[in-house]
């Protein structure tokens, strides 16, 4: 399970490295893959598979489910690291997730988020108006 939250940057040829104490518990392989909001996902390779058997019980017969299939997968980045623990961001994560320099690695249970600086800045997440507000509405799960 991953937590906290982790500011890094890109260096000048794309690359990053996901923060050491993210890093030591995600395992050998994951994927990076678009995330809900304008984020990055990198999901440790169970819970990778996880997502790809889901979407391996959409029939073929459901065409909109199907088109919606191809649009997560299509995005899907399986990053090769260096010697020193980076990776490339690719062009088309980049720019999708708005990251131009500085991001920042939110731990969220099963998977890793990467937001762009100010996206992230622009959730107020420290806010304790906008925290009390999680916590009411993730009630109804059981909170």
């Amino acid at each position: 399970m991953f937590f906290g939250t982790y500011q890094n940057q890109l260096d000048d040829k794309n690359r990053m490295r996901i923060p050491a104490k993210l890093r030591a518990k995600l395992g050998e392989g994951y994927a990076l893959v678009y995330g809900a909001g304008g984020c990055l996902y990198v999901m440790p390779e169970e819970a990778f598979q996880k997502l790809l058997l889901t979407l391996a019980n959409i029939p073929l017969s459901d065409l909109e489910a199907q088109e919606h299939k191809r649009r997560i997968l299509a995005t899907v980045e399986q990053p090769e690291e260096d010697g020193q623990g980076r990776f490339v961001l690719p062009a088309h994560a980049k720019a999708y997730a708005g990251i131009d320099k500085k991001a920042v690695f939110l731990g969220v249970g099963e998977r890793i988020e990467i937001w762009s600086e100010e996206k992230f800045a622009s959730k107020n997440m420290g806010d304790r108006q906008g925290f009390d507000n999680a916590v009411t509405q993730l009630a109804r799960y059981g909170l």
